[in-house]
Parts: structure tokens; sequence; C-alpha cells
């Protein structure tokens, strides 16, 4: 119904609009299909415009992740205008259309064990078409996804309150470190995929580094988070203030200096608002793979469970498909956890990066192993595309998958960043 005519709308030149319904309830999904629909917004010069769904969501089973994710921001200096007529028509049509398909995903799963899936539970109008292909392509035919070019900004009247409380609480945030780590407190998933949750502890050496170096960190994330005994006035355990709120989650990403964490949900809202990113404990190479020239990761050790033999970066990397897309499930291998001595070398590699490029005004140049090791993850996904997926069709049953494949492929197209030196010489 209305969702096709809003997909079809979106791809015609004269229409001065895109509309784009993201995820609601994951913040990193939400915020990556926000940053690629602002992005082509402004790539063809269309006004964007952000729906979120809302009707019955305690009924429907569903929550909304962030609400000032899709309330309180500014896309490529547009401030959204949602008293306007075209805006107010398209959003009801939206949300009556989704009410119908999620009513009737849920009835069809809970009578008949049909499920329909999330394409259909979910509109994922201007987000999913941005990236997903009808048919086989060759490699170089599947074009890069970047968000490099899109500007996204808080709403000014947002950002003066949340300025004013950060002065009230007499904190600089000029020099803000946001720190996240994630857990398995927020899924209480403890027993799936456990290599994806970190040890918040493992992260003071690096947080009294930057300290040191004048940083006020600011721990983010839930009240579910173990919270960390570590006590200093430079060091906020924002999760459990009195100021946390929606609003002041995205101010504080969007007025870091820079990122620090593990790949999960606000890793995505700060590449949303273009920040400098050190990914710690990855334990996959092409999802998470750092974007922006600045940016590094950190990969955790990979331990082969059956004889305890420890694989390299180029060893993994020349693994099959399985362990190169997300929602796999990987018990052959132990993924062993960052030390505080990895984390801090890590550390300290990207804060001298950042001064060496005279804070991002410089390019930072890679070193051999840096420029080795990112032609040979290059080469080394385009073979396993050309063979798993076009070759071997590895997806012939599954095309939502595949789609979540061909995402990880063009976004990883448009990656400029490397792997710290700690990581690539360890």
């Amino acid at each position: 119904m209305f969702f096709k005519l809003f997909k079809k709308l979106n791809y015609i030149e004269k229409f001065p609009y895109f509309i784009c319904t993201p995820l609601v309830y994951g913040i990193g999904a939400a915020s990556e299909h926000i940053a690629m629909a602002s992005a082509h917004a402004k790539k063809n010069n269309k006004k964007l415009l952000i729906f979120k769904t809302y009707f019955f969501k305690k009924l429907l089973n569903y929550e909304v992740c962030n609400n000032a994710l899709f309330d309180s921001l500014i896309f490529n200096g547009q401030k959204l205008d949602k008293k306007n007529l075209a805006y107010q028509l398209i959003n009801i049509l939206i949300q009556i259309e989704f009410v119908i398909r999620r009513f009737l995903a849920i009835k069809l799963k809970s009578t008949c064990k049909i499920d329909i899936g999330e394409e259909f539970r979910f509109a994922l109008i201007g987000s999913r078409d941005l990236y997903s292909e009808k048919k086989n392509l060759p490699y170089k035919d599947l074009l890069p996804i970047s968000i490099s070019d899109s500007k996204v900004d808080l709403e000014e009247n947002e950002k003066e309150k949340c300025q004013q409380l950060i002065k009230n609480l007499n904190l600089d945030k000029s020099k803000i470190v946001c720190l996240h780590v994630r857990d398995p407190g927020y899924y209480n998933d403890l027993s799936r995929r456990n290599y994806r949750n970190s040890n918040i502890n493992n992260y003071v050496g690096l947080i009294e580094y930057l300290i040191k170096k004048n940083y006020l960190v600011v721990r983010i994330g839930d009240k579910s988070a173990k919270k960390l005994n570590f006590s200093n006035k430079y060091f906020i355990d924002y999760p459990f203030t009195d100021f946390k709120s929606e609003i002041m989650d995205l101010f504080l990403l969007q007025t870091c200096q820079f990122y620090i964490g593990t790949s999960s949900g606000p890793m995505d809202t700060a590449y949303l608002f273009n920040k400098p990113i050190l990914l710690t404990n990855l334990y996959d190479i092409y999802p998470s793979f750092p974007r922006k020239r600045i940016d590094r990761g950190v990969f955790r050790k990979i331990v082969k469970k059956e004889n305890g033999k420890i694989l390299s970066l180029n060893e993994f990397a020349e693994l099959n498909i399985k362990y190169h897309q997300t929602e796999v499930n990987i018990d052959d291998y132990h993924f062993e956890e960052n030390s505080s001595e990895e984390l801090l070398n890590a550390t300290k590699e990207f804060v001298n990066n950042i001064q060496e490029s005279d804070n991002f005004k410089k390019k930072i140049e890679f070193n051999d192993k840096q420029t080795f090791f990112n032609k040979l993850v290059n080469r080394r996904l385009e073979e396993i595309y050309n063979v798993e997926v076009l070759k071997n069709n590895y997806f012939e049953n599954d095309m939502w998958k595949k789609n979540e494949f061909i995402r990880i492929i063009k976004r990883f197209k448009s990656c400029k960043g490397t792997f710290s030196l700690s990581t690539l010489e360890n």
C-alpha cells in the first residue's frame, strides 16, 4: 500500500523529499539508517523527512530506542517542519499501515507459527532499499555507501538546554571523551555470543591516561550496565547520574572530542555525528571496520578451541563467509578480551594520531603493516563474495541476510580507517 508508494516517490527526481523510517527499536540500526538517508538526501538535493512509528507500542510489543534521535535532529542544515501538511499526511499513512502490518505479523506468528520477517513488521523506507540488490551484481558494481557527506546536528534549543545543565554541574565540555563498553546487562545475553561483551574494569588504565591528558571521560550506557568502581572528578559514570536523559545521550555523543568503545549501538550514533572513533574488543573484521581515516580498531586475540592455536588477523581474514557477517554465532573460536595494557597502548596511539593531525586538520599516514593489511582484507572480501555468494549461492534461502551482507560490503568499500599498530604488530 503506502509503503510501496513512498519508496517509489523517493526515487522520483522531481519529488522534493526523501522519506525515511529507520528501525525504531535499536539505536545503532536507527543511527545508521538516518546517516545513510541524510547523505543520500544531500547528494540528491532533497529534504529529509524522518518518521518513527509510535502507535500502540505496548499492544504491538515494540519500543522506541531514543525519541530524541527521531525528534530533535537537524539534517544538512535543514530543520524538520512537522507542522507541514505533507509531513502530517505521510506520517498518518505510515502509522496506519504499520499498525496493520505489525498486528498481522504478531497474529500469524502466535497462531500459525509463521514469521513474516522484519521487513514486513517495520516500514524500513529509505534505509534498507539504499543497499539491497534484487539481482547478483559483479563485486565492482556494488557501489560504496558513504555517510561522510551527511551533516547531522541537534536542534539549537536542545543543545542550549544541555549546555546549560553541563555548565551548572561545573563540567568542562571542551574535551569530553565518550566511552561505551557493551556488557550482558542491557540485553541479558550472557549466554549468547558473549564475545560481544567486555569487562569495563579493563578500561580503568585508559581512563586514567585520558584524565592525565586533561580529558573529561564520560562512560555512557544504560543503568543495567555494571557500575565502575572508580572515582575521579574528571570521570562520570553517566548511566548512574541524575541528569541522564535521551537528549543528553545524544548531546554527549555530538559534543565529545572522540569516542572509544566496543562495537554496539552508540558506535553508530557517534558515526552519525562524524566523531573520531577508537573501536576496542573487535571480533569481526568487515562489519566493524573503522570508517574514517583517523579511526582505528583493536582486535581480540583469536584462539581455536579445538587445539588452542592462536590465529593472526591475516589467518582469520582467510576463513569463510560465516566468520565475516553479522548475527552468526561463532562457537569454534574463543575471542580473548583486550587486556588493560592493549587498551592503553591503543589509546595512546590514537591520542598521538590526533595530536599529529593537529586536531584532524592534517592527514594521518598509514605505516607498511596497516597498508598491507587493508589491501589484504579488501582482496579477501572480494574473494568471499565471488566464491560464496555468486558461485556457491550461500544465501539462497535468505534474502534478508544476503542483503545485510551486501550492506557490509558497500559500507566497507567506503571505509578509510585501519587497525591500530599495536593490534597488527601482535
